[in-house]
């Protein structure tokens, strides 16, 4: 895990105006700073792993698409080019140009809970590369699945504070109980906006995994992350100079 903890994460690469999210141009900006990486992935129709956040195209391409009804074939035409003209990158070809130069922060966008297509296609892209890749989502299956299968993987899961106080409770304690019973990631992603939340120091503490806080995207959320004593950032849009890590002893 010491790549991981080695320096701040660019969310969807270091991306600005001219250079898109989870773009190629995104990426090499984020190695030549010497920041590691998060990005998303997601399955194309023909099984293809792409780095893209969304379910549709529209925002980022200005095509509607739905990407998972997409093949290789569209995504390496014409129709559905990112706003500084490149394709969306494949996973494979990500993982060629970092090769180890920094660490790679994976979260898996689904929502199965019976194939796990997307989470056994990437495992075949980063099979033997545990030592600067690292997986994370949303979906407390897909943690399973890893923790299963490809324990050799350091786990993240990502969680949010929901709005609703009742929710809130449910949801808190699933990811804490359940999620850790069958997972057991070992960082703790959690959102900036709620990282006052006691509970999640006393999960990280009980647990003794480590806190990852997204997305640090100005000098105030830095601040807090700061004062919360975080493992790690996932930041944009800020040069987060002056965040210190903690000991990865």
């Amino acid at each position: 895990m010491d790549k991981l903890l080695a320096s701040p994460i660019a969310h969807r690469g270091l991306h600005n105006a001219g250079l898109p999210e989870n773009s190629m141009a995104a990426f090499v900006n984020a190695i030549e700073n010497g920041y590691n990486i998060e990005i998303d992935v997601r399955l194309l129709k023909d099984g293809t792993v792409v780095v893209f956040h969304d379910s549709d195209t529209k925002r980022m391409t200005g095509k509607e698409g739905k990407i998972s009804k997409l093949t290789l074939a569209d995504i390496k035409g014409e129709e559905y080019l990112l706003p500084n003209g490149e394709h969306i990158p494949l996973l494979s070809e990500l993982l060629e140009l970092i090769d180890g130069k920094v660490g790679l922060l994976v979260e898996l966008k689904s929502l199965n809970f019976l194939t796990f297509k997307l989470e056994k296609a990437t495992y075949e892209l980063i099979k033997g590369k545990q030592d600067w890749v690292f997986i994370q989502s949303f979906n407390p299956a897909s943690i399973k699945w890893y923790n299963k299968h490809a324990n050799e993987f350091i786990r993240g899961q990502l969680a949010i504070r929901p709005k609703n106080t009742f929710f809130n409770f449910i949801y808190f304690y699933t990811i804490s109980g359940l999620s850790y019973m069958f997972g057991k990631y070992h960082f703790l992603a959690y959102d900036a906006r709620g990282i006052t939340y006691k509970r999640v120091a006393k999960l990280v503490q009980q647990k003794k995994i480590k806190l990852a806080i997204w997305t640090i995207n100005d000098n105030e959320k830095l601040a807090s992350a700061i004062e919360a004593k975080a493992d790690l950032i996932i930041f944009e849009h800020i040069t987060p100079d002056g965040f210190i890590l903690k000991s990865t002893e």
